[in-house]
């Protein structure tokens, strides 16, 4: 539930009141406290608790340590930065091999620099703060960007409320609406029901040994699992870079771009992303290519993530005895309900500039963070000093240097 930048709340557990004043007495979460995930693959997951009318009634049951700075002797942004830039020391201090902890003893003892004047910790948390603010007003951006284009999505195409001959919402205005079979439901007179086969191509991995991680080009590279974010966007600021040989290897069914469709097939199934402007990879093990032929691309990408596709996919999953999994077979048979051309035509238009917007900024995002992260240890040790960062970001601003694309 530790975010980058919040708690995420969706799959939190509610308690009792009195199970909370229980958890409470030990764990009381404040504004300015620092999260630390201390068990499992999450260890070094990090959190700084900002303002957030939830905080007073959050706690938490094991698995995460609560880190309270002593503000006499450091500052709690500073601190939070210090830890992130020793992620890597935190997760060597994990003990055990099958299910590794940071113990809260061992974390106590981690030795953290903080012999620096209050002022100058303000001014480098300053620094690195203003950075992470605008990463997260971007993602807030693409959120109601994305959040505008599905409900244009769902009234139009779920709800059938498209303008009809006369701008008037059509099903909710008496447009007729006919029977279809195969979906065991009531679509607009006109409309018909596709396979996703008949539209798009299906192009699955290899199914083949992991490659090694090889850098040779950053155009080499295979997009993972994790590259495929819970929010259905795509993020590549980890590439898994292979060799020109394993790469052209891989790519030899298809080279994702601009307007594909990546999906999941095991592990946490049905994962979806479209593959943004300027982008171009192969595809690792365990995820299959959509590729629109006959379709538009950003009507394909929300048609995927409608409630009506949700249930066919899970008519389609197969169980296994230790996973699910998604197989291309299934893939090709789920159906698609398709408007007339110049309604999923109209829908393109409107939402195609809402993508390319995220998309931009996503990529001054990933711009952004590996600026960050560049100069998080830089500053941390002394090898850059705040006065220099800020006439560097000033000049940025300003489009004169390198970084002028942010």
């Amino acid at each position: 539930d530790l975010e980058p930048y919040k708690i995420d709340y969706q799959n939190a557990r509610e308690i009792t009141k009195a199970d909370f004043i229980d958890t409470h007495k030990r764990t009381k979460l404040d504004v300015g406290d620092i999260l630390l995930a201390n068990s499992g693959h999450t260890i070094g997951k990090i959190l700084y608790v900002k303002q957030n009318p939830k905080v007073a009634r959050t706690t938490f049951q094991k698995s995460v340590a609560i880190i309270k700075p002593d503000n006499e002797l450091v500052i709690g942004r500073y601190l939070y930065y210090n830890l992130l830039a020793n992620v890597q020391g935190l997760k060597r201090a994990a003990v055990g091999s099958a299910q590794p902890n940071l113990l809260l003893r061992d974390l106590r003892r981690f030795k953290v620099e903080v012999e620096i004047e209050l002022e100058t910790q303000k001014q480098i948390a300053k620094v690195l703060s203003d950075l992470d603010a605008k990463i997260e007003v971007n993602n807030k951006i693409n959120q109601e960007l994305e959040a505008m284009a599905k409900t244009l999505y769902d009234y139009w195409f779920v709800q059938f409320d498209f303008p009809d001959a006369n701008g008037k919402p059509y099903k909710s205005s008496g447009g007729k609406m006919v029977f279809n079979e195969a979906l065991k439901r009531e679509i607009p007179e006109g409309w018909e029901v596709d396979k996703v086969s008949s539209c798009c191509q299906i192009i699955d991995c290899l199914h083949s040994k992991k490659s090694d991680y090889i850098y040779e080009h950053e155009d080499y590279y295979l997009l993972q699992l994790e590259n495929i974010k819970q929010d259905n966007q795509l993020d590549v600021s980890k590439k898994y870079y292979v060799s020109k040989a394993e790469y052209e290897r891989w790519t030899t069914r298809i080279e994702v771009e601009d307007g594909d469709l990546v999906i999941t097939n095991a592990g946490r199934v049905a994962g979806l992303a479209q593959i943004p402007k300027n982008v171009k990879a192969g595809i690792g093990r365990n995820i299959t290519a959509i590729r629109p032929v006959k379709i538009n691309p950003t009507f394909l990408y929300y048609t995927f993530q409608g409630a009506e596709m949700e249930r066919q996919i899970k008519l389609n999953t197969d169980t296994g005895s230790f996973f699910k999994s998604l197989n291309v077979r299934g893939i090709k048979e789920l159906l698609l309900v398709r408007a007339p051309k110049h309604l999923e035509d109209k829908f393109e238009d409107i939402s195609l500039k809402h993508r390319r917007q995220r998309e931009l900024n996503s990529l001054q995002n990933q711009k952004l963070s590996e600026l960050r992260d560049w100069l998080l240890p830089m500053l941390m040790n002394g090898q850059v000093t705040v006065g220099e960062v800020e006439q560097e970001l000033g000049m940025i601003a300003e489009g004169n240097t390198k970084y002028e694309s942010l």
